[in-house]
């Protein structure tokens, strides 16, 4: 009975380097006691290996520097809103807090402003999410 031979499949890759790089590949070996075929093999599995993580990683810091970019904006703008509001309740308490009725009164505007501003904030968070969204998908 004859033994069948099982081919081998072993492909060969072949490319051409600078003279530099082919030095580098070169001096790389003779360092690490390899044949320049096993450094550039690791080196193609290693790249084949990250290929998707080095493909996507200038996307999420553009990303990630957007979001940090918007993220620094609302804050400073809520930073400053707060201070001018902060400025103006201040400033009416002072003159309207001196009398009953005043001070009735400005609890009824607070009231009304606190409702008015949770249904603004709704609006300006699904607005924000929009906005995210256009980002990510940039």
């Amino acid at each position: 009975m004859l033994e069948s031979k099982k081919r081998v499949f072993k492909p060969k890759l072949e490319t051409k380097l600078r003279r530099e790089d082919f030095r580098r590949v070169d001096d790389l070996a003779k360092l690490e006691g390899k044949t320049k075929s096993e450094v550039v093999r690791e080196a193609v599995l290693w790249y084949l290996d990250h290929h998707d993580q080095l493909k996507n990683e200038p996307r999420e810091t553009v990303i990630a520097q957007s979001i940090n970019g918007m993220t620094n904006r609302i804050c400073a703008m809520l930073a400053r809103q707060g201070r001018q509001v902060g400025t103006m309740i201040e400033l009416t308490y002072a003159n309207m807090g001196k009398t009953a009725e005043g001070k009735a009164a400005f609890e009824a505007a607070a009231t009304t402003a606190k409702q008015k501003m949770a249904r603004a904030v709704d609006k300006d968070e699904r607005d924000l999410v929009e906005a995210m969204k256009k980002a990510v998908k940039a």
